[in-house]
């Protein structure tokens, strides 16, 4: 064995001065080239982004040019001011521009007007207040009388009769209507809830838009009174359903309220519509309408962040947008100016597209538009990055001027920033910033372009290092093969040398008859007969094993009991080992059919296993032959109580020349050759061996052979 390892040892220098070393330079060289692809991908990657940077700015910047010469197409077409065809035709353009949020014009540089702009409501104080005094004439004297019975003397009655006297005789619309919701007043306050709801309800659709003293328009004042009084004759449905169609009048600017008038009337619909929705149970009927009050309610709270944004804008950014806005500038213009305006704490994209200078009565000023900032990143940005943005590797984010994230790729961009660029004249005011995911050693192997040099080098490396261990394995292999070889010579030698030393001794002995009784005689005769039957089995099994290895041994099949053959196997062992003490009994099933076997070579099976558990009995000397059937089986087991076999070198015992490693069995005479021989021969008649044994209890070995 230190020939063997001494031999390894040099194929493996030799490996490593040869193919080791050459494999560890391929691989720096490889390792280099990776990096110089790396650097150069890297090259590449920010050339790429800075082109897609390029691309991105240029496609916004031309989506704003389009939809601004579309508008300065539309004013240059019209020449009055405030035409209504403009007024049309810029309407019509706004809605088929999502990007336009809304369009304003700067009059004399001094005041900001919003002529398409569809308000929630109007800044306090910017509607006129109304009198019913001074548009009653004649009748001024009846209604006076009127309103003294309704609020001084609460004298119902008497006011509700001189009111409708005066609401029969006059023609003018505006004052019926008022006439009309001071009737209603008085007949809620008279108890006629149903002359009172039919009052409203003829306001609500005949009189919606005229205003009362206040500048209240009667409309939604009608409704809310309206469904209030249904809920006092507890009819809660009619109440949701009027609740319900002033809170969407509200919301669609159906009149015109100055803020605090809006707040009011939302404030009251809404309240009225979560106190009746608030039941423990609603019925059937109202079962839609709690869907129906969250949606109208985002649809309030967006249009009044839009009209509160328009307002702050109309009223102060008139200060900025003199300071940016030139007014030296000939009309018509080309071109639109951009640029951006924080005001009364909002952000606004303005675009200036046209200037009017003063033509006869018309005003002088400009035309601007206020871009929508949500569609110019959700939509716009969002459409132009995914159509430009390919590599699943790349980044993105758009940052606002406080270096906020506004709009992101999915996922959390990670990895070096490339590319930090912003927009034609800065316009918007954001920025992009395109990040490379920073890729793994094992990643760059794999997708680098000079990598198949390293798969190559891998692969020959691979097959190299596998044909050194395959060598090795081989080489150990034959070195233990051939110490086994050397062992059986010398262990054959001397299990030849001692049954023909015991021979040629009691033959000389029995020559010279120096026996000293014929009882001894015939014992030296039992031991030279075990003697030449050792021997001879020995020979069979060398030469079988050979014919077997080489597939020259033949085997003849024929019908055999083998009951019959296990009681004469049986009684030729006991009568060869009866002299050391042995027993060998027989446990045979009765009436065991007969099988199709080597007679021969099953008996030589047989006779090993036998003679294997007598050598390794020990100090049990006794043996059991058991013969019986199991399932489609002819099951033939051999059991000792001898030293047994330790686990792992269970499946070992088959092998050629295999000795077991302990010393009571080295101490054993044999060949190694004996159970090899039999799980050959067994696995020829398409039988397989068993195994069951445990250190100190002895062993079983069972042969099972297909009936059929």
């Amino acid at each position: 064995m230190d020939i063997s390892k001494h031999k390894q040892k040099r194929l493996l220098l030799l490996f490593l001065l040869g193919i080791g070393l050459p494999s560890l330079l391929l691989g720096y060289l490889a390792f280099r080239g990776i990096q110089n692809d790396q650097a150069l991908l890297e090259i590449e990657r920010l050339n790429e982004h800075r082109r897609i940077a390029e691309l991105i700015t240029r496609s916004i910047d031309e989506s704003i040019f389009k939809v601004e010469q579309a508008f300065l197409n539309t004013i240059a077409d019209h020449q009055e001011l405030y035409q209504p065809a403009l007024i049309r035709s810029l309407d019509s353009l706004k809605n088929q521009q999502p990007l336009v949020e809304e369009v304003f014009f700067f009059q004399n540089f001094e005041k900001i007007h919003l002529p398409l702009a569809k308000l929630l409501f109007l800044r306090n104080g910017s509607t006129q207040l109304v009198s019913i005094s001074s548009r009653t004439g004649s009748f001024k004297k009846t209604v006076r009388i009127a309103q003294q019975f309704e609020f001084q003397q609460k004298r119902y009655r008497d006011a509700l009769t001189n009111y409708k006297q005066v609401f029969t005789q006059v023609s003018d619309l505006k004052v019926k209507g008022e006439l009309l919701n001071a009737i209603a007043r008085v007949q809620k306050k008279s108890k006629l809830l149903q002359d009172a709801i039919g009052s409203y309800e003829t306001i609500a659709q005949d009189y919606s838009h005229i205003r009362i003293e206040g500048g209240i328009p009667l409309g939604p004042a009608a409704r809310l009174e309206l469904g209030s009084l249904f809920l006092t004759v507890n009819d809660s449905l009619g109440a949701l359903k009027t609740f319900t169609e002033l809170y969407k009048g509200l919301i669609h600017g159906e009149w015109t309220l100055e803020k605090a008038q809006y707040d009011f009337f939302v404030q009251g619909t809404k309240e009225s519509i979560e106190k009746i929705l608030s039941q423990a149970s609603l019925p059937a009927p109202f079962q839609s309408y709690p869907g129906t009050f969250r949606m109208l309610k985002g649809q309030e709270e967006k249009h009044r962040r839009i009209t509160e944004k328009l307002l702050t804008f109309q009223e102060s950014a008139v200060t900025d947008l003199q300071a940016k806005v030139p007014r030296t500038l000939e009309y018509p213009q080309s071109s639109a100016e951009r640029f951006t305006l924080e005001s009364g704490g909002h952000t606004y994209l303005v675009s200036l597209l046209s200037w009017h200078t003063k033509n006869g009565n018309q005003d002088s000023g400009v035309w601007g538009l206020l871009l929508n900032a949500g569609h110019l990143k959700n939509n716009l940005f969002q459409q132009t990055l995914q159509r430009h943005v390919l590599s699943e590797g790349t980044g993105w984010i758009i940052r606002g001027r406080d270096g906020k994230p506004i709009l992101k790729a999915e996922g959390t961009p990670s990895g070096s920033i490339t590319v930090k660029t912003n927009f034609v004249g800065n316009f918007p005011p954001w920025f992009v910033e395109f990040y490379q995911q920073d890729r793994h050693l094992f990643e760059t192997f794999l997708t680098s372009r000079q990598s198949i040099y390293f798969y190559m080098f891998l692969l020959i490396a691979g097959i190299l290092i596998f044909g050194l261990i395959l060598t090795i394995r081989t080489i150990t292999h034959e070195l233990e093969l051939a110490k086994m070889k050397s062992d059986f010579v010398s262990t054959i030698s001397h299990e030849f040398k001692s049954p023909l030393t015991s021979i040629r001794q009691l033959s000389e002995m029995l020559k010279t008859n120096r026996v000293p009784s014929e009882e001894r005689r015939f014992y030296y005769y039992d031991i030279l007969v075990e003697q030449s039957e050792r021997l001879s089995m020995l020979i069979d099994n060398i030469l079988d094993f050979s014919k077997i290895e080489e597939g020259r041994k033949e085997f003849e099949f024929h019908k055999v009991s083998i009951g019959v053959l296990l009681q004469e196997i049986v009684s030729t062992v006991q009568d060869r080992v009866r002299h050391e003490g042995f027993v060998i009994y027989p446990k045979i099933g009765k009436a065991l059919p007969s099988v199709n076997v080597d007679r021969t070579a099953i008996s030589q099976a047989i006779n090993n296993l036998i003679d294997n558990a007598i050598k390794y009995s020990n100090k049990v000397r006794k043996v059991f032959v058991h013969a019986f059937t199991e399932d489609q089986y002819l099951i033939i087991a051999v059991e000792d109580f001898g030293i047994g076999i330790r686990k792992e070198e269970i499946n070992k015992v088959f092998e050629r020349f295999y000795r077991g490693g302990d010393e009571l069995t080295r101490a054993v005479k044999g060949s190694g050759l004996g159970l090899t021989l039999v799980k050959k021969i067994v696995e020829a008649h398409h039988g397989i061996v068993h195994v069951e044994s445990e250190p100190g209890r002895g062993s079983t070995f069972s042969i099972r052979l297909p009936l059929q």
